[in-house]
């Protein structure tokens, strides 16, 4: 019968968790009682064979005493059995309250753990992040168009192609003659030029009033924002520097010198990290001037430092050599070792001063983003030079009209001895 039953019950589902677990001690206690009684036959069956054998003498197990015997141990089970219903129905009454407490509990554990995590973080010294030494393999792929207007002078053309021997990842074209009748004008015959190189950034020199005015457009083309997401999908920004106090290398003739193709140490003075508008021209001169590691038209060598210096509301530009001096005898090789010869900068050229004149937020043109409020066009500077000067003439014909008037309202006295000798 027991067997039967059991088979009954498992083929029925249990509805929730509590019922399962209720059926499965039922189960379990059935199992116990008919365990109990197996053995209780056994025992008897044992004890009839060897009533003598096993038993001291005087002593029979008697039919009374299996009964009472019997009697014990069911009233034994049926009282374990009425607590383990109570305990059933108890448990399955509170069995969501258990869940939903439990539940509860685990939220509150996992917000102390997360909070004494963060605390611990909090707590945490900053590590220093590991530098990995580099494969020398050619990933940052920057290219930069490097090109002049046409009517530039000499010396312009000369500088320009300084600048070349500066940036190896340079691409260069002919000189550009666009009207200003064209639609887009300059900005679209260098966008499109720079497009067809593939080049990330442009250089222009451009020469006004017969090579007197020199303007210097830097900026970021459309084809910089497929790998920079932080630049304009049509361009841009892009800045307009007015040119000045331009010295070639041949001009110079410095005692400097380095490798042809090497890669610079870009220095920049402590106001590019405070000013907004020299924060952006930091990047974009970092972009320009700095060779990209694995080029192939550069040296894996860092052998010079291209200096950035901010004075007098314009931007300084020099370029060194590192010369380290070499020890020529014994004594001066323990100096090295022990530090005592010193590292010294000589300068190779060329120098030259931008003063930054706007930002425009696309590539030569759009937006607005800064104005310089100090920058004087040279258009003013030399009418107010030709006005000084055209001063000075009045200023002199005015002294020759009055030196006249002077001595025409000049009148001698007369002289009474003037007639005593005739």
């Amino acid at each position: 019968m027991g067997s039967k039953k059991r088979k009954s019950v498992s083929k029925t589902k249990p509805s929730s968790e509590g019922e399962s677990e209720r059926m499965d001690r039922h189960k379990q206690r059935k199992d116990k009682k008919a365990t109990v009684e197996v053995v209780e036959q056994e025992s008897i069956v044992s004890g009839t064979d060897t009533e003598e054998t096993s038993l001291p003498d005087g002593e029979v197990i008697t039919e009374e005493m299996v009964e009472e015997l019997k009697s014990k141990v069911a009233a034994r089970l049926t009282e374990e059995d009425y607590a383990d219903d109570d305990d059933d129905d108890g448990s399955s009454e509170n069995a969501d309250d258990t869940k939903d407490e439990r539940k509860g509990g685990e939220k509150e554990d996992a917000r102390e753990q997360s909070s004494s995590d963060e605390e611990d973080y909090d707590e945490q010294p900053v590590l220093a992040i590991k530098m990995q030494l580099s494969d020398g393999k050619y990933r940052n792929k920057q290219r930069c168009l490097l090109l002049s207007s046409r009517g530039v002078t000499s010396r312009y053309r000369h500088f320009l192609e300084d600048l070349r021997t500066l940036v190896p990842h340079h691409k260069k074209d002919s000189k550009l003659d666009v009207k200003h009748g064209d639609n887009g004008g300059v900005g679209r015959a260098v966008n499109e030029i720079s497009d067809i190189k593939g080049c990330n950034s442009v250089v222009f020199l451009e020469c006004r009033k017969r090579g007197q005015d020199a303007y210097l457009w830097m900026g970021y083309t459309a084809t910089a924002a497929v790998t920079n997401s932080a630049i304009n999908s049509f361009g841009g920004p892009s800045v307009k520097f007015h040119l000045s106090n331009i010295h070639t290398m041949d001009e110079l003739r410095m005692t400097g010198n380095c490798m042809r193709g090497s890669r610079p140490v870009l220095t920049f003075d402590s106001s590019f990290d405070k000013l907004d508008h020299l924060k952006l021209l930091k990047v974009m001169l970092t972009d320009v001037f700095g060779t990209p590691r694995g080029h192939p038209k550069s040296k894996p060598f860092v052998d010079r430092v291209m200096g950035f210096y901010y004075a007098d509301r314009k931007i300084w530009v020099r370029n060194y050599q590192i010369n380290e001096e070499q020890a020529s005898n014994a004594k001066e090789a323990a100096e090295l070792k022990n530090g005592g010869l010193n590292t010294q900068l000589v300068e190779i050229g060329p120098r030259f001063v931008l003063n930054p004149i706007r930002i425009f937020n696309g590539s030569f043109g759009g937006q607005t983003l800064y104005t310089n409020p100090d920058y004087v066009s040279p258009n003013i500077i030399r009418a107010q030079s030709m006005q000084n000067k055209g001063q000075s003439y009045q200023n002199r014909k005015q002294a020759q009209r009055l030196a006249k008037e002077r001595k025409e309202n000049i009148v001698l006295p007369n002289d009474p001895l003037a007639k005593v000798f005739l």
